[in-house]
């Protein structure tokens, strides 16, 4: 009898943890709404956003943003910076490139590659590297403040909503048209981007993704015949 109880009571305690361990309604996975909301659905005044694809965000603008990051604007060494060239230093790679720095009468101190985002200062005519920088950590990088380092901002055409009026055009529309480096061409072309070099007549725009379109004085459309702000030409 002692051993039967002794078997009914493992079996009752082995049921309760099983219903103990049972997932209940509170911690079963729980559907998300995300999916359903990840896209907005067009109606019959709205199509979906062409300027960010419907996803409610583009990429970071702001000037020499990469990436949600900007170069230091402090005084560490920058691959962008100053001269740098190849040098044969016992010890390190031909590929390595250096920066001289005045360490004395004719004489010079360089760094290679592996110290950029460190400061070297020249005092009394001498160099000397007094370690990273504390603007950026020793990265050469900051984040951008417009995006907060994201690289990607709240969509400027949908602001979010990742739907625009359904008569928008991706080249006629009240928030295209308000860009200031817009510049429309009598063949119908809008361009966003500014005038990299002229020679005569004939001009090279640059646009805002590097591209580089040639195009004559007599094919843009004047600023004062748009309702834009483009670049006077």
């Amino acid at each position: 009898m002692r051993l039967f109880n002794s078997r009914m009571i493992s079996g009752l305690m082995l049921a309760l943890l099983l219903v103990g361990c049972s997932p209940t309604a509170s911690d079963a996975p729980k559907s998300t709404t995300t999916e359903a909301t990840a896209t907005a659905t067009p109606d019959k005044d709205h199509q979906r956003c062409f300027e960010c694809e419907g996803k409610g965000t583009m990429a970071c603008r702001a000037s020499g943003c990469v990436g949600g990051q900007l170069e230091c604007p402090g005084p560490c060494l920058k691959l962008t910076r100053g001269k740098w060239e190849h040098m044969q230093v016992a010890g390190h790679s031909p590929n390595d490139l250096w920066q001289k720095f005045p360490d004395g009468p004719g004489q010079s101190t360089a760094w290679n590659q592996g110290h950029v985002g460190e400061v070297i200062v020249v005092q009394n005519g001498k160099a000397a590297n007094i370690g990273k920088c504390q603007r950026c950590g020793g990265s050469a990088k900051i984040q951008c403040p417009v995006c907060a380092g994201k690289g990607q901002v709240v969509c400027e055409y949908c602001q979010g909503t990742k739907l625009v009026p359904i008569d928008w055009k991706p080249n006629a529309n009240p928030v295209f048209d308000r860009q200031p480096d817009l510049i429309r061409l009598k063949d119908g072309r809008a361009l966003l981007g500014r005038v990299a070099m002229r020679s005569g007549t004939k001009y090279t725009i640059k646009t805002r993704d590097g591209k580089l379109v040639s195009v004559d004085a007599s094919e843009i459309i004047p600023k004062a015949a748009t309702r834009t702000n483009a670049p006077a030409l």
